[in-house]
């Protein structure tokens, strides 16, 4: 579960069916709560395929915690990193390794296999960090800031080439490291699988009698979630309801703020297999794609967007900046101003009172994604422009 993982779930098992050899190094299940599954429990490492028996996955014990505080989340971190790098470093050589980041400390990994293999490292950049934490109030310490910083500049200097999930990453790289300028970078953005578009089809009779406002995803501090209830508030006398799928650090004190304003109108709902959540996406009748208002998020380009298009599900976006020109080359949607809840209410109430358009942006906006944002037609441009250059 996660964006991270279905990112690379579905981009390994493309590149394996394209006849590559592929293998993961991932931590054993644990997320979003921490609680690792009964069948990984005392298990050191596990080897195992992929459902499709495709590509090899090795799952490696971490220090498995809720990451609700700065220690916790450095330990669980850090856990991951020396076991990853213990095994990585014992596996033959490869003739390119991606590392996904954040966290950064999966970069060690991939030095480690730099120095003891020479294997070439392409990092796949999901998200900035230190930066995202810095502003989140995650990390707050000056000497750990100067740490994330420092871990930063070494992870990035050591690659290859990079893969970047939002276009705007490369003006950060290049307006804050010297090095960059002399370093490939390729767009490899967040889309949907042709798998996925299958599964999608499976549930188009879906009928919704009640409208349904979800957001699914990681319930934490980035998302600002807050003004979900805000605007769930101010529309509690009208039929329309609001269902939260996922977990994360801030859903316990999101509950206790549901129940505090006296919501009727709202759910949360345990984080659900791909399969189930498409189906929930199919039952909605539109979706949300919220983050805090901050000039650092003023480039996401969050996955779940491209997933409620594929669906066929107009989308209400409140982030600003590269969203809003793909919201408007499709008319999937609209862009609100992040954490303006008045201005979310009054979205979903003009969605609700005109069934007709709202049926119409959320066709709109899924022809959009099959078109430009299929996954492995996004991966084949992207090893394009790779060649035979590693």
């Amino acid at each position: 579960m996660g964006a991270a993982a279905i990112r690379w779930s579905d981009y390994a098992r493309i590149l394996s069916d394209k006849g590559h050899q592929v293998t993961v190094i991932c931590e054993i299940p644990n997320y979003p709560n921490g609680v690792i599954p009964m069948e990984y429990r005392k298990k050191r490492y596990v080897i195992e395929k992929n459902t499709t028996n495709s590509y090899t996955i090795i799952r490696v014990p971490v220090w498995a915690n809720s990451r609700k505080t700065t220690f916790q989340r450095l330990g669980f971190y850090l856990s991951f990193m020396i076991v990853a790098s213990s095994v990585a470093i014992r596996l033959p050589r490869f003739d390119f390794a991606i590392v996904s980041t954040p966290p950064l400390f999966v970069g060690i990994v991939g030095i480690f296999l730099q120095k003891s293999k020479r294997t070439p490292i392409i990092i796949d950049l999901r998200d900035l960090w230190p930066e995202s934490a810095i502003v989140l109030g995650e990390l707050k310490s000056r000497i750990l800031v100067s740490f994330g910083r420092w871990l930063e500049k070494k992870v990035y200097k050591i690659a290859n080439r990079f893969f970047l999930a939002v276009p705007g990453f490369r003006g950060y790289l290049r307006n804050n490291f010297s090095f960059m300028c002399d370093k490939p970078t390729h767009d490899l953005l967040n889309g949907v699988s042709e798998e996925f578009i299958r599964c999608v089809d499976k549930y188009r009779s879906v009928v919704t009698e009640e409208f349904t406002v979800l957001y699914s995803g990681n319930i934490g501090l980035a998302q600002g979630l807050e003004t979900v209830l805000e605007a769930a508030y101010r529309l509690k006398n009208k039929p329309i309801y609001f269902k939260i799928i996922g977990d994360g650090t801030q859903r316990l004190e999101l509950e206790k703020m549901s129940r505090e304003m006296k919501l009727n109108n709202i759910q949360f709902i345990d984080p659900q297999h791909r399969e189930d959540l498409i189906h929930s996406i199919q039952s909605s009748s539109i979706c949300l794609v919220p983050l805090v208002d901050s000039l650092l998020f003023r480039n996401a380009i969050p996955s779940k967007l491209f997933e409620y298009m594929a669906c066929n599900k107009p989308v209400i976006v409140g982030i600003s900046g590269e969203v809003e020109s793909i919201i408007e080359e499709s008319n999937g949607g609209i862009c609100v101003n992040p954490q303006d809840s008045d201005a979310l209410a009054n979205t979903i109430l003009d969605y609700y009172e005109n069934d007709s358009i709202t049926k119409k942006v959320g066709q709109s906006g899924g022809a959009y994604v099959r078109k430009f944002f299929i996954k492995e037609e996004l991966l084949d441009s992207a090893l394009k422009e790779i060649g035979d250059n590693l």
